[in-house]
């Protein structure tokens, strides 16, 4: 976005749904009435032009946010779609699943899920990296235990894969572990003992910025639910140091103090300033605790310290529960929130 005239428009030019619930997995496990509330969403999108059998198709990965679901994937062959589901693909696969959960089908009152998807190409270790919670049932043991922070009770693990046309992704685990983290899973970022992540870690948007450095648009829940963001950084995808000045953007005095729930959306590069230093576009959603109606906001920075939110105020599309998974080609921007894409001209930039 280093080239784009101006600023970003706060409306989409086009809207369009890109995903529906059409597969029984897609159903919760939690309870009977839970069925009828339709979560599917959490996209994360990339194209498949890296790695082993680099195919040029778009990849997007999904869930929703119900037991007992996994992470699935739909396939384009161009940005804006149609995606096709791997079992629209293929008939005679079960479903359309690329990480299922091992409780799966589930049964009622059973809280196992993986679910909020961000995939990234880690070009050093020739990987495709995928970021994504779970559901940790041994989370008194972990909170119990002096050497794992915080309530450890939903957290982001890390699943790797050579080939995206395999659909076969491998989690990252640590039998050593096992007696505090369900299945052995590695929690590449933790809950920790700081309060505004106490009780879970996880919805991050991931990304690696221009200059090689990874950074993780983190969200944290406490222990009363109220969702904040903050940031970390990392060398390599895997080891991540927080930033010590997290939670960020949240007010520190005025009903959103109490009431706030924060959403990281995405980071956007937008060239240098005139000093030379890094600028970034971070978007975020707000809502309040009560009314949670998540509205997207954009704010600038340089540091990941220091936001300044646009004054322009709220952009007038919608995000979603999960992150804001970006994509660009030529002069429009691509933004999947949800079950939709938003497609925004860049200003300034010829096709």
């Amino acid at each position: 976005m280093s080239d784009m005239q101006g600023q970003l428009p706060l409306v989409a030019d086009r809207t369009k749904q890109i995903l529906r619930r059409s597969e029984p997995w897609e159903f919760s496990t939690w309870k009977p009435e839970a069925r009828k509330d339709d979560t599917v969403g959490y996209p994360s999108v990339v194209r498949n032009d890296r790695g082993k059998n680099a195919d040029g198709r778009y990849y997007l990965y999904f869930s929703h946010h119900d037991p007992t679901s996994g992470i699935a994937c739909a396939i384009a062959d161009k940005i804006d779609g149609p995606y096709r589901k791997l079992k629209q693909i293929d008939s005679t696969l079960d479903h359309s699943l690329v990480l299922v959960n091992p409780h799966f089908p589930g049964k009622q009152g059973d809280p196992s899920h993986y679910s909020s998807p961000s995939v990234v190409w880690n070009e050093a270790e020739q990987l495709w990296f995928m970021y994504f919670h779970y559901y940790n049932h041994y989370h008194n043991a972990w909170e119990r235990d002096p050497k794992f922070p915080g309530g450890g009770n939903q957290m982001t693990a890390l699943a790797t894969t050579p080939d995206l046309t395999s659909h076969q992704w491998t989690i990252v685990e640590d039998k050593s572990i096992g007696h505090v983290s369900i299945h052995d899973i590695v929690p590449v970022l933790a809950t920790t003992t700081e309060s505004w992540m106490y009780g879970t870690s996880s919805y991050h948007a991931m990304q690696q910025l221009p200059n090689g450095q990874w950074m993780s648009f983190l969200r944290g829940t406490d222990k009363v639910g109220l969702c904040s963001v903050g940031f970390a950084r990392s060398d390599d995808g895997r080891k991540w140091e927080l930033f010590p000045q997290n939670p960020m953007i949240r007010p520190t005095s005025g009903p959103d103090k109490t009431l706030g729930i924060y959403r990281p959306g995405f980071i956007g590069y937008l060239g240098t300033n005139a000093a030379g230093k890094p600028q970034y576009l971070v978007v975020w959603s707000e809502s309040r605790k009560g009314a949670d109606v998540p509205r997207v906001r954009y704010g600038y920075t340089s540091d990941f310290i220091n936001i300044q939110p646009d004054r322009r105020g709220f952009a007038q599309w919608s995000g979603g529960d999960g992150l804001i998974s970006p994509w660009r080609e030529g002069n429009k921007l691509y933004l999947f929130a949800a079950k939709h894409l938003h497609i925004i001209t860049l200003p300034g930039i010829s096709r």
